[in-house]
């Protein structure tokens, strides 16, 4: 399955590890094939705070009809690392142009980092 920027991919929950992948995953590579590590956002309901520098986000950032949508969802503030050993992955949601370009014009901790680095 190839994947493309802003689709939101997730893992099923037994695979959902803390220091891997606990959260859904904004696609931030072009494309992406099952074979290859990306890069992604993170989105989260944590809120911002001396810790984290999360974004709130709103629901004109999400597609309609899909697993994962606007709820008081807010985007990492940081790029990570992907690995693609983590999944299998699937597709849960996607962001709306709007959505895309509002990580854009917001993310601004561009340089890649794996998750267990950031915490």
């Amino acid at each position: 399955m190839t994947l493309k920027k802003g689709e939101i991919i997730w893992v099923d929950y037994e695979n959902r590890h803390h220091t891997k992948l606990k959260h859904p995953a904004v696609i931030w590579s072009d494309e992406v094939d099952e074979k290859a590590n990306f890069f992604g956002v993170m989105l989260t309901h944590t809120e911002p705070n001396e810790r984290f520098d999360n974004v709130l986000m709103t629901e004109e950032h999400f597609e309609i009809g899909h697993d994962v949508v606007f709820s008081n969802t807010h985007f990492v503030n940081q790029l990570f690392i992907k690995f693609q050993e983590w999944g299998p992955f699937y597709k849960r949601g996607s962001l709306t142009k709007s959505g895309i370009e509002f990580i854009d014009n917001n993310l601004t901790q561009t340089k890649p980092i794996s998750f267990k680095n950031y915490t």
